[in-house]
């Protein structure tokens, strides 16, 4: 079915100025056709290590006619401003997971 692309996991918090501190997390899922979408949302209930944060991969299957094409969905999450300076983030789409390690641009 869908597969994490784990190479293109990057998460960072962005503290430059002009702007509050933001956490972005961004990756790539591959699906089987084309039409699908997705998103990272934040899980519920979070890990007992509150520096990691954990995000779920969801997916929509598409409706209608689709064609039998390996396709690449874009995945973003942003936090504004991060619930804390976290150290690492945890995707997860089923039983597979990515963890990476946070970033910060100032």
């Amino acid at each position: 079915m869908a597969t994490l692309l784990k190479s293109t996991f990057k998460a960072w918090i962005d503290k430059m100025p002009g702007s509050g501190p933001k956490l972005i997390v961004i990756g790539k899922v591959e699906v089987p056709t084309s039409g699908w979408s997705g998103k990272l949302e934040r899980a519920s209930p979070q890990g007992f290590n509150p520096d990691i944060l954990i995000l779920n991969v969801e997916l929509t299957k598409p409706t209608g006619i689709t064609n039998p094409v390996v396709s690449q969905i874009d995945l973003r999450y942003e936090e504004a401003p991060p619930g804390r300076d976290y150290t690492h983030v945890t995707s997860r789409l089923g039983t597979d997971s990515v963890t990476v390690d946070v970033k910060t641009t100032q």
